[in-house]
C-alpha cells in the first residue's frame, strides 16, 4: 500500500492584499476612517424628565448613556436607520442635569442622510393593515401574508410579522398572567356605569382569596373564588321587559377551564336577547345565585323594578335551578329544554329490545310534548304508563326498564317539557346554544384566550350584542313585541281560509271559541266534540284521538292577532295559520296580493330534461 503526504493548503491572496482591502496597515496597527462629529444645538429645558420624553417623538430610539460632571447624558438615534451599521447624523440627546431635576433636550445641526432603503422593520400602513386584518378575524401569520400580497404592500417576513403580532396582541389584551389582585383591580376600574348605552361594564363581582372566610354552603371548594357578571344598559334595558330567562354555560372559551355563564331571553319572534355573561371560576349553585342576583343589581343600578319572571328555561342542571330559586323564589315554572330531553330519551329507548316498540313509544312521547295543559299533560302521562307497563300481556324487562328511567328522570324529577307549561314561552333553549356558538365561532374565533386576555374579548363580545339591538344601526335585532307574520303563513292561512271546513263557535261572555277539525279532517261529530271539551279519556289511542280537534279563544273586543289556539304550531311560534285564517274569514285582516299568488304547473324536477319527441307522439 502506497503512503501518499497531503500538501499544505497556500491561499492565492495574500495577507497584505486582505489589509489592502480592509484598511491600511502601519506596523501592526489598522487605521481606521475618522468619525465625523456631532454639534449639538440646545432646544429647550423641561422641569421633569417625564415632559422631556414625551417632548421626543417616535422617530427616536434609545443609543447609549455617557455620566458626566453635568449629569446623566442619554443619546437617542435615528430609527430609519439600522441599529449595526453606519447611523444617520441627526440625533437627539436629553442631559439630566446633577444639580436639578431640570432636564435639557439637544438636537444635532445635521439633517437625516438615511435612505429608505435603510429603513427596517415593517411600515406603518402595513402594520395599520395587519392590525385591521386580526381584528377581523384573519389571524393566521400566512393568511396575512396573503392578505398583504393581494392589496399590493410590502409583505414582511415570517418571523417580523410573528414578532409583531405577538406584541400587538400583547397590547391589546394585555399580560397572559393575572392575579386575583389584578383582576380586582379591573373589576373596580370598569364599575362604574357609562354614559355610552352600548360600552360594557362590571355590573357586579366577588373575589375571594386564600384563607378568607368561604360560606359555609359554598359550593366552590377551590382556595380562590371569582365571579364577575358584565353587560351593557341596553341590554339592562332589555332584561326588564323579560317576562322568562334562559340560562346555561359554556365552555372551550378560556385557555384554564374557566366557564362562562350566559344568561338572557326571548322574544315572540323566538330571537334570544342576552342579558351579559358572567365569568366563574366555577359552574356550581352560588355561580348561578350570582349571575341572577347580578341582574338585579343592574336593574337597580339603571332605576328599573327588579325582575320578577314566571320561568326558567334551561337543562336539567340542578345548579342552575337552585340558583334561579334562591332569587326568585318558588313561583315559577320550571321548563326543561325538549331538545337536551329528546336526545336523552333517544340514547335511552335504543336499549330497547324490540325496534318497532321502541319507535311507538318514541311516537307517543312526542305526541305528549305538545299538550296544551298540564292537565292533559299529567292525564297523557297516566295513560301512556298505562298503556305501556299495564295493558301489554307479554312483560318485557328492557321495556320497563325504560319506563322507570322515564318515570324517575322525566315525570318526577324534570316533567315541564311539554308545550303547554307556559305560553308565549319557548320549549327548547335552542336560541341561546347558538348564541353560545356565535360567541366561538365570531367572538374568540375558535381560539381559546388566557383569563386575562379574555376579559377584553367578553368585554367586546358584549359591546357588539348591544350595538347590534341599537335602534340607530343597520338591521338591528329589535326586541319583538308580537310575532311575525311571514309570506308562507299568509298563504298558507289564505288557502286554509278558502278551505271547506266545518268549524262550531261556541259564545260566552267575555270570549268565543272556535272548535277546529285538524289536519285533512273537514269535520267531527259532536260525540267527539264532547269527549276532547270533558277531557275524559280511558286509553292512550282516545287521548291521541283528542289531537283531531284544535280550540281557538278570541277574546270579544280585542285584536285578532290577540288570538290564541292550542294546536302545536301556536305552542311553538306563537301564531298560525288557524289564527291568521279565521282572521281572513272574519274580514277583520287581509293578506298581501303576494299570499294569492299560486304557482303554474309544478316545478321541473332535477336532471338533464328530457328532448322534445318527434310529431305525433305524447311527450
Amino acid at each position: 500500500m502506497d503512503i501518499i503526504q497531503v500538501d499544505q493548503y497556500e491561499s492565492d491572496t495574500s495577507d497584505e492584499e486582505i489589509i489592502e482591502k480592509n484598511g491600511t496597515k502601519n506596523g501592526n496597527q489598522i487605521i481606521h476612517k475618522k468619525t465625523k462629529t456631532k454639534f449639538w444645538v440646545k432646544e429647550a429645558t423641561f422641569s421633569t424628565g417625564g415632559e422631556a420624553q414625551a417632548s421626543i417623538k417616535n422617530e427616536w430610539s434609545k443609543h447609549y448613556t455617557n455620566y458626566t460632571e453635568c449629569g446623566k447624558r442619554v443619546y437617542y438615534r435615528c430609527k430609519k436607520a439600522k441599529r449595526r451599521g453606519s447611523q444617520c447624523r441627526a440625533g437627539v440627546s436629553l442631559l439630566y442635569h446633577a444639580d436639578s431635576d431640570k432636564v435639557t433636550v439637544y438636537k444635532t445641526e445635521a439633517d437625516h442622510d438615511h435612505t429608505n432603503a435603510e429603513v427596517r422593520g415593517i411600515d406603518k400602513d402595513v402594520k395599520q393593515c395587519i392590525e385591521e386584518l386580526y381584528n377581523d378575524g384573519i389571524m393566521k401569520p400566512k393568511l396575512i401574508m396573503r392578505a398583504l400580497q393581494s392589496r399590493q404592500l410590502k409583505v414582511p417576513t415570517y418571523v417580523q410579522l410573528n414578532n409583531y403580532l405577538v406584541r400587538y396582541k400583547k397590547q391589546k389584551y394585555g399580560s397572559y398572567i393575572i392575579s386575583l389582585g389584578e383582576l380586582e383591580q379591573w373589576c373596580k376600574e370598569n364599575s362604574d356605569v357609562p354614559s355610552d348605552e352600548n360600552k360594557a361594564f362590571v355590573v357586579s363581582y366577588k373575589i375571594l382569596y386564600e384563607g378568607e372566610d368561604i360560606e359555609d354552603d359554598e359550593d366552590d371548594v377551590r382556595e380562590r373564588i371569582f365571579r364577575l357578571f358584565l353587560s351593557s344598559v341596553r341590554l339592562l334595558n332589555i332584561a326588564s321587559v323579560a317576562s322568562h330567562i334562559n340560562a346555561d354555560a359554556t365552555y372551550k372559551l378560556i385557555w384554564q377551564g374557566f366557564p362562562v355563564l350566559v344568561i338572557g331571553t326571548t322574544d315572540l319572534n323566538k330571537a334570544f336577547h342576552p342579558f351579559g355573561l358572567a365569568i366563574c371560576s366555577n359552574e356550581q349553585t352560588k355561580d348561578f345565585e350570582f349571575i341572577f342576583n347580578a341582574v338585579q343589581i343592574g336593574m337597580e343600578k339603571i332605576n328599573k323594578n327588579p325582575l320578577q319572571p314566571k320561568a326558567l328555561v334551561s337543562d336539567a342542571a340542578d345548579a342552575i335551578k337552585n340558583g334561579f330559586r334562591n332569587v326568585f323564589g318558588n313561583s315559577y315554572n320550571q321548563i326543561m329544554c325538549w331538545a337536551h330531553m329528546k336526545r336523552k330519551i333517544e340514547n335511552r329507548i335504543s336499549q330497547v329490545n324490540d325496534k318497532d316498540t321502541a319507535k311507538e313509544m318514541l311516537q307517543d312521547i312526542e305526541i305528549l310534548q305538545v299538550c296544551s295543559s298540564s292537565s292533559l299533560f299529567e292525564l297523557g302521562i297516566t295513560l301512556f304508563m298505562k298503556k305501556w307497563k299495564f295493558d301489554k300481556k307479554e312483560k318485557n324487562q328492557s321495556i320497563l326498564n325504560f319506563l322507570q328511567y322515564f318515570d324517575d328522570e322525566w315525570v318526577k324529577s324534570n316533567s315541564g317539557w311539554y308545550e303547554g307549561i307556559q305560553l308565549y314561552t319557548p320549549s327548547t333553549n335552542n336560541a341561546l346554544e347558538s348564541t353560545n356558538r356565535t360567541i366561538k365561532d365570531d367572538g374568540t374565533f375558535r381560539e381559546r384566550h388566557v383569563l386575562s386576555r379574555f376579559l377584553t374579548t367578553s368585554s367586546d363580545i358584549v359591546h357588539n350584542w348591544s350595538i347590534d339591538r341599537d335602534s340607530s344601526s343597520t338591521n338591528a335585532k329589535q326586541f319583538a313585541t308580537e310575532p311575525t307574520i311571514s309570506l308562507e303563513l299568509w298563504t298558507s292561512s289564505y288557502q286554509w281560509a278558502k278551505a271547506n271546513k266545518k268549524i262550531i263557535c261556541i259564545s260566552n261572555t267575555s270570549s268565543k271559541m272556535y272548535y277546529i277539525p285538524a289536519g285533512d279532517l273537514e269535520s267531527f261529530t259532536q260525540t267527539d266534540l264532547n269527549r276532547y271539551k270533558k277531557q275524559k279519556f280511558t286509553t292512550f289511542n282516545q287521548f291521541k284521538k283528542s289531537f283531531h280537534i284544535w280550540c281557538m279563544e278570541v277574546e270579544n273586543d280585542s285584536h285578532w292577532r290577540t288570538s290564541k289556539c292550542n294546536c302545536p304550531a301556536f305552542l311553538k311560534n306563537y301564531i298560525c295559520k288557524h289564527v291568521v285564517g279565521m282572521g281572513i274569514r272574519s274580514k277583520s285582516c287581509k293578506p298581501p296580493a303576494a299570499a294569492k299568488t299560486l304557482p303554474i304547473g309544478e316545478k321541473r324536477k332535477r336532471g338533464r330534461p328530457a328532448k322534445a319527441k318527434p310529431a305525433l307522439l305524447v311527450q
